[in-house]
């Protein structure tokens, strides 16, 4: 079981990023890292998730508070199916179409885990920063496709996009 979650560590720490350039190029360091990691890591189930979502943040330079504030949000942080009858799953709630493009395009394996919906959704708000320059565009944009200016909101969209203090973290 310790080996198997060094590997995971080392798939997460060294998950190539079209966006950030290489992460952590040596891959002796990368061991180095994960086994450091590895013993930091909660063996309560939530606390845990929390932990390998914020190493992925960390690897990839994205807001882990941020993220945390999305996964409340999205799920309450429970990996679930969409309670709307779409087909977003996970913490972070990624659309199935979605989820299927990163998931080929960062050459992920072992399908649809829990760790990968995280990898994937994080992955891809960071491509969407990159897009729009902003965290908040970026959030906005990973719920409903593309950003908008705040005067064709709806009131679910006011709702959910002000319930992050955007001052933390675009300056």
């Amino acid at each position: 079981m310790k080996k198997l979650l060094l590997l995971i560590g080392v798939a997460i720490l060294t998950i190539p990023s079209p966006f950030a350039g290489k992460i952590n190029s040596s891959g002796k360091k990368n061991k180095q890292i994960a086994e450091k990691n590895l013993n930091a890591r909660p063996s309560d189930p939530k606390q845990a998730i929390l932990w390998v979502s914020d190493s992925i943040c960390a690897s990839l330079d994205v807001p882990a508070k941020l993220i945390r504030e999305i996964g409340q949000n999205e799920s309450g942080w429970r990996c679930i199916k969409s309670l709307s009858g779409g087909t977003d799953y996970g913490d972070l709630q990624v659309v199935e179409s979605t989820f299927n493009f990163w998931y080929d395009q960062l050459e992920l394996e072992g399908g649809k885990t829990r760790e990968n919906y995280l990898i994937v959704g994080i992955h891809y708000l960071k491509y969407l920063h990159d897009r729009y320059g902003s965290w908040k565009k970026a959030r906005f944009a990973y719920a409903r496709g593309h950003w908008r200016g705040r005067d064709t909101w709806t009131c679910l969209e006011i709702k959910f996009m002000d319930k992050i203090d955007w001052s933390k973290y675009d300056v």
